[in-house]
């Protein structure tokens, strides 16, 4: 798993048409799918020229083996000028890879997904000790096929058997919640097991104090990441390569035992129906997603299908309509791959995850689903409410006029879900689809209600302050990896303080149940580029909204 294969390729009559495809499994039709993974020839070296080069391919294990192809005239029309004799075979096409843990709605139990060809006992070990996993757990088993999915691309040339999708539950986890266990998982019947991993079990809904100190909880917020990757090739209609700098730069924060939970707000793998894209894309989430509890929302490019549960009847997800996504990596309960909305509390969090890709309409039942959440919540255990949906409520965008534009999209989340966060004092609401970085004020119906404060820290870093703010403060962070939607407005919107095109994700620390504390992080250099702070007196106290311009009267 994840060996880089070179391939040397020569040619008499070398055109920058000219490119090579992986295609997996060896024998498959070439002229009815798609490769796993390509490359273009003219970008090594000076091929066009002296007809020579080469590319890398870094190969997660595919379950089968994998042949070269040579074609020209593009991949549009791409006409077939060769085949290389060797093929590559992976040691073990039955290793047990990609283990995530995803929240199940009970806080006792997580689930651990893992993949493999053809494990007949599959099994997770787990325990407090690396030398003392005793506790054995048997895991179910399920596929996806051709007829689980929507449409093309997904059940023709984009499909690709994804194997075997094993869960395993957790159970237990309250009595060990803030601390470390450690697990592997395989096959019982071949005694074939992963090395060992570690799992930071997040820590219980409330405000925990030792020795007079609250214990923080630590978040980490992003959306459109897709896939990135370290070679020269490609995944088929790739999208998102800095997603590899995201996921490395999160990943040293998990493995130093910074992170509580990491939530996803859609537009997972771009693999828009080319199911090959999830195999690298598990592979490359995989150090993130097997070590701390993942959350995750649904986006356009998971589940809008024509005809089908989808608010919106159009072909972005290409055919997979929500089926990959909630199977690869399910969200807490109540959530269902038509109905994938529903909230999770951890530490002083409680994290709302709405579908902007299905019915939110006043009356809807997303809408009353959402109401009877918030008004559920106990402010006094989880102070800080963090909304996320994956198309923003509050975007600097010029697009306008479909149904699908950023500014369609917020009207209509202004009208519909606004009242319910400002009745229930929802602190944040994050969210992605425009690729994009932006800090908009604490707002209601678009009007300011408090602007922030540029205050500097004692290491004289600017900081935006939020003092006890009267309506939500939005962000947005679609920046995960996704290419940036340079569309924003200058000058922007009376209500959006910054935006900005750089990738990376934000880090979101809850102090203690009267500071929160907001930082967005470069992913490539570690840079914290942009700094905001928001405080509560009381989150019991209904708010008291007041225009900023009213204020200054």
């Amino acid at each position: 798993n994840d060996d880089v294969v070179t391939v040397s390729f020569s040619s008499k009559t070398p055109s920058t048409s000219d490119w090579i495809g992986a295609y997996s499994p060896a024998d498959v039709d070439v002229t009815k799918t798609v490769p796993v993974k390509y490359g273009w020839c003219d970008e090594s070296g000076d091929y066009v020229h002296d007809g020579i080069g080469q590319m890398t391919f870094n190969l997660t294990n595919l379950r089968a083996d994998v042949a070269f192809y040579y074609f020209t005239n593009s991949t549009s029309h791409p006409v077939l000028v060769g085949e290389a004799t060797d093929r590559v075979s992976f040691e073990n096409i039955n290793q047990p890879l990609r283990p995530r843990v995803v929240g199940t709605g009970d806080l006792d139990v997580f689930n651990l997904l893992w993949s493999s060809a053809n494990s007949t006992s599959p099994t997770m070990k787990w325990g407090t000790s690396p030398s003392a996993m005793t506790n054995i757990v048997k895991a179910t088993t399920e596929t996806i096929t051709k007829g689980s999915v929507c449409g093309a691309p997904s059940n023709t040339t984009g499909w690709r058997d994804l194997g075997l999708i094993h869960t395993a539950p957790l159970v237990g986890m309250k009595a060990l919640a803030g601390s470390k266990i450690y697990y592997v998982i395989g096959d019982d019947t071949s005694n074939d097991y992963s090395s060992g991993q570690e799992f930071f079990v997040p820590p219980l809904p409330g405000i925990l104090t030792t020795e007079s100190n609250v214990r923080p909880t630590r978040a980490i917020l992003y959306d459109d990441l897709g896939r990135g990757s370290s070679d020269t090739t490609y995944t088929w209609n790739e999208y998102g390569r800095p997603a590899m700098d995201t996921m490395q730069a999160v990943g040293a924060e998990v493995l130093d035992g910074k992170v509580d939970v990491i939530y996803h707000g859609g537009d997972i793998s771009y693999a828009t129906g080319y199911l090959a894209v999830w195999d690298f894309f598990m592979d490359m989430i995989a150090p993130v997603a097997g070590s701390v509890l993942y959350l995750s929302t649904v986006g356009n490019h998971e589940s809008d299908w024509y005809d089908s549960a989808s608010l919106y009847s159009n072909g972005d997800s290409g055919g997979e309509c929500g089926v990959l996504t909630t199977t690869l990596l399910p969200m807490p309960a109540p959530a269902t791959t038509n109905k994938p909305w529903w909230s999770y509390e951890v530490g002083m969090f409680h994290f709302v995850g709405m579908s902007t890709e299905h019915n939110y309409d006043i009356g809807s039942e997303q809408y009353n689903w959402l109401e009877n959440d918030l008004k559920s919540v106990d402010r006094a255990v989880t102070p800080w409410v963090i909304f996320g949906g994956h198309r923003a409520m509050y975007i600097n965008s010029n697009y306008g006029g479909s149904e699908t534009s950023d500014i369609t999209v917020m009207d209509k989340m202004i009208l519909n879900i606004e009242p319910l966060l400002y009745k229930y004092r929802v602190n944040l609401g994050f969210y992605g689809h425009n690729h994009v970085v932006q800090r908009h004020s604490a707002v209601l119906n678009k009007q300011v209600i408090q602007a922030s404060t540029e205050v500097r820290d004692d290491e004289d870093n600017v900081v935006h302050w939020h003092e006890d703010p009267q309506a939500t403060v939005h962000m947005v962070v679609g920046t995960g990896g996704a290419t940036f939607t340079k569309n924003a407005m200058n000058p922007p919107p009376v209500w959006n303080e910054m935006y900005m095109y750089e990738y990376g994700y934000a880090r979101m620390v809850a102090v203690n149940a009267s500071y929160l504390n907001w930082e967005w992080v470069e992913a490539k250099s570690g840079r914290i580029l942009d700094r905001m702070v928001i405080t509560q007196s009381d989150p019991t106290q209904p708010w008291d909204a007041i225009p900023a311009a009213s204020q200054q009267l």
